[in-house]
């Protein structure tokens, strides 16, 4: 009985809070309304960010009358939208600019942010660009044909004339792809191209339509066709930067509903009380249930409430899900390494685009398929070992491999469900190529940085005992007169002048810090250049060609680029030996110069490429070469900020390419 008892109480406080709940919501003539009431105030953060907006702009159609035009008269924005925009602005609180376009320019403006707010259908593509608010009126779009042309039957054969940016566009070429579209900049235009003849029929919203006709006297040449092309909400829209601005006209939309002023905006324009604007009105809904339903509606009146939480919430949390899943799955997709999914059986879940793309598979064809079968070339045995231990040990591993010439690591991350237990194995594949190559470039530069650095020291130190030798060796050509004698000390001469050569480009190289630039005829510097090599080019019947402006100038260190092309017309010399041809060519390319160097030698074996810029390294004989020609170029040429490339053909040709950066004081110092 107790327990009985205090189920009456609780039933009893419940059935009394009830009533002065519906009292409350009577008084305000609608439940729904009353709930909403907190709502439709503006909260002291919205306010801040409306003052910090400043002045709204609703940018729209300057000539769709009755629904907004700019009258002739007095160069005044009007009509029925119009009157809307300025009660929701008196609603707010807040100053909406009206700016009077063209419609496909007042579309622009809105996506570029220079206008916020415009009526407009919804549409999928317009959901792309737009956030959008509650209904505010429904519209409905016609066709007009004229009375003496001939009937429509099929929209599909027709010439049609439509308002430029208009989502009756966007419809009809969904629903009729094979109709023709003449666009103008408003329905004015379209009538008028009907009227000539020039077109088969006009679409556009019906009250402008109906609005045209009848301004101009057309209701005897021309008529609405009775069925409409759609019926649609119209709401507003702002830009996707701004959604707070959605809550707020929202909140404006709904405390207009609450007033009987859009009546009075109908009755302006058209003169009738059904309002272009539906709005809802529960009172007498509420009346009819409070007086009728007694304690049994309200028992259901709280359950229904109860219930429509609940479900408010699950579709909120389920809305939350699929959005956040949608996230994950862009992401996913995004991701330019290769993601997969392998559940415990080594079997496909999922796969990235990346991945696909790269496999050149679709979908359907990996998934479920064995991880084997999709990690070919990546040394799938090292793959499957990696998920397997991942399966095992429940921890994630790495790995890195080379395939194909390619540079790749492998990770491998324990995924658990809700229960913290493993179920699947993500892995990912991200090519390093670009990093292992930018890698072994720096590791390149510091080696050569510190190489030069040793050499200015090492150059004195060595040639101090050369000297001591060479004077030596010149006392015993005089005492000792014996031919043996004086051959050894042929050879002595002979390794002293090579050693001798070696210091001098050591030396060279070492000194070539002077960092002092100037402007250049860069045809005449190659000329000056060749005529110093002039007698070995005839000598061994090498013909060089010169392929340069006359007048091209560049601001550049000419010391440094001296020895840039000596040191590659005297590789392509050796190269060539005899009977072969060097073209050189200069030109601009971007902001700087490119030259190239191209000789028709013997080429440079592709397993020698990556050396021929290391110090001491030679494809040359013995005694021919110090290997440091083509080192001083790679370093010159990155003190320039330049970079250099070679690419070559056995016993074709090969070619160096430079590019050298034009220079920030070119103008400075012309």
């Amino acid at each position: 009985m107790r327990i009985n008892k205090r189920r009456y109480i609780i039933f009893g406080i419940i059935f009394i809070l009830l009533i002065i709940v519906l009292f409350m919501y009577v008084n305000d003539e609608n439940i729904i309304s009353s709930s909403n009431k907190e709502k439709d105030v503006l909260s002291v953060e919205e306010r801040r960010w409306l003052k910090e907006q400043g002045a709204l702009i609703y940018g729209a159609d300057k000539n769709a009358p009755p629904l907004r035009f700019v009258d002739k008269a007095d160069n005044q924005y009007k009509g029925v939208v119009v009157d809307y925009i300025n009660l929701l602005s008196i609603e707010l609180g807040v100053n909406i600019e009206l700016h009077p376009l063209l419609w496909e320019d007042a579309l622009t403006s809105l996506l570029e942010g220079k206008t916020d707010i415009c009526d407009m259908f919804r549409s999928e593509e317009r959901e792309k660009h737009f956030l959008f608010s509650k209904p505010i009126y429904t519209l409905r779009a016609v066709l007009v044909e004229r009375r003496d042309g001939v009937k429509i039957d099929d929209i599909n054969n027709i010439s049609l004339a439509t308002q430029k940016g208009d989502y009756v566009n966007e419809y009809l070429l969904n629903t009729y792809p094979s109709i023709k579209l003449t666009y103008v900049n408003d329905i004015e235009e379209a009538i008028e191209l009907l009227v000539d003849g020039k077109v088969d029929a006009v679409a556009g919203d019906e009250p402008v339509v109906l609005y045209q006709i009848k301004s101009k006297n057309y209701e005897s040449l021309l008529r609405i066709i009775e069925d409409p092309l759609y019926e649609n909400e119209v709401v507003f829209s702002v830009p996707k930067s701004k959604p707070r601005l959605v809550t707020i006209l929202n909140k404006g939309i709904a405390a207009i509903e609450k007033t009987d002023q859009l009546e009075s905006i109908q009755q302006k324009w058209f003169g009738i009380s059904t309002p272009i604007v539906q709005v809802k009105d529960y009172t007498d809904i509420i009346i009819l249930v409070f007086i009728i339903g007694g304690i049994l509606v309200l028992i259901l009146i709280s359950m229904s409430i109860w219930n429509y939480s609940l479900k408010q919430q699950v579709e909120k949390r389920t809305k939350e899900v699929i959005n956040s899943k949608n996230e994950l799955l862009i992401i996913f997709n995004g991701m330019t390494e290769y993601l997969t999914l392998i559940d415990l059986n080594l079997k496909v879940v999922n796969i990235n685009k990346s991945f696909l793309d790269f496999l050149n598979y679709t979908k359907e064809e990996v998934i479920h398929k064995h991880c084997r079968e999709i990690y070919k070339g990546f040394n799938e045995n090292s793959v499957l070992n990696m998920i397997k231990l991942t399966i095992q040990q429940e921890r994630n591993f790495e790995k890195e491999i080379i395939s194909n010439n390619q540079y790749y690591m492998i990770r491998t991350y324990p995924l658990n469900d809700t229960s913290e237990k493993l179920n699947n194995v993500l892995v990912i594949i991200q090519n390093n190529t670009k990093e292992k190559i930018s890698e072994r470039q720096i590791l390149q530069a510091n080696k050569m940085a510190a190489i030069g650095q040793l050499a200015a020291g090492m150059g004195h130190e060595i040639r101090n005992p050369l000297g001591i030798i060479r004077n030596h060796s010149f006392i015993m050509r005089e005492i000792l007169k014996e031919k043996k004698a004086i051959k050894s000390l042929d050879y002595i001469d002979s390794s002293v002048v090579r050693a001798n050569r070696i210091i001098e480009n050591l030396l060279e190289f070492s000194r070539l810090t002077d960092d002092t630039k100037g402007w250049i005829n860069l045809n005449e510097f190659f000329l000056k250049i060749l005529e110093l090599e002039n007698k070995t080019l005839m000598n061994r019947n090498i013909e060089c060609q010169l392929d340069c402006d006359e007048n091209l100038r560049f601001y550049t260190n000419k010391e440094s680029l001296k020895h840039i092309i000596i040191n590659l017309i005297s590789n392509s010399i050796d190269a060539i030996d005899k009977d072969g041809k060097i073209k050189i060519s200069v030109n601009t390319k971007d902001y700087g110069i490119i030259l190239k160097i191209e000789d028709t030698g013997i080429g440079i074996p592709e397993n020698e490429m990556e050396k021929i810029f290391n110090p001491f390294y030679s494809t040359k004989i013995p005694g021919k070469g110090t290997g440091l020609g083509l080192y001083i170029v790679y370093n010159e040429v990155k003190k320039l900020n330049g970079e250099i490339s070679v690419s070559s053909k056995p016993n074709v040709k090969t070619l160096f390419e430079i590019y050298l950066p034009f220079d920030m004081e070119d103008d400075a110092n012309e």
